[in-house]
């Protein structure tokens, strides 16, 4: 039994203190522009998050969010691979070489990382928009 749940039993209308977030997270690259040969960026968003009352309950549910965001990323590549596979071929098949000139530079594939937080969404950033 863990000590909330026997607090809960003597004090029946407890309130069981702040636990910790586990966050999934999403990161969206982005092409900046070509000053100094180029620069990226990216944006981290939040997608999903939940408030356990212990670290253990929140590790446990970490550990199988994270097989998720392992699917979610390797889903991500390959539709990213197939995306430039196709622009290629259409590019080649017009005898176009830079596909870049045509459809901008690529981006990049989403990626997802799974955190544990004390405060919900505190890993949410926006990258810079303009070249420093």
């Amino acid at each position: 039994m863990s000590i909330q749940s026997a607090f809960a039993e003597i004090c029946k209308d407890a309130k069981i203190a702040r636990g910790v977030f586990v966050s999934l997270y999403r990161r969206e690259p982005f092409y900046g522009g070509p000053e100094e040969g180029g620069w990226w960026g990216s944006d981290t968003f939040l997608v999903a998050s939940q408030e356990f009352p212990t670290e253990e309950e929140a590790e446990a549910a970490r550990d199988k969010i994270k097989v998720l965001a392992e699917e979610l990323e390797n889903e991500s590549k390959k539709a990213s691979g197939e995306l430039c596979q196709r622009q290629i071929e259409w590019c080649e098949a017009r005898g176009i070489d830079d596909a870049n000139a045509v459809f901008g530079e690529f981006d990049g594939y989403t990626t997802y990382s799974v955190v544990m937080e004390e405060k919900q969404g505190e890993n949410e950033s926006r990258g810079c928009r303009h070249y420093e």
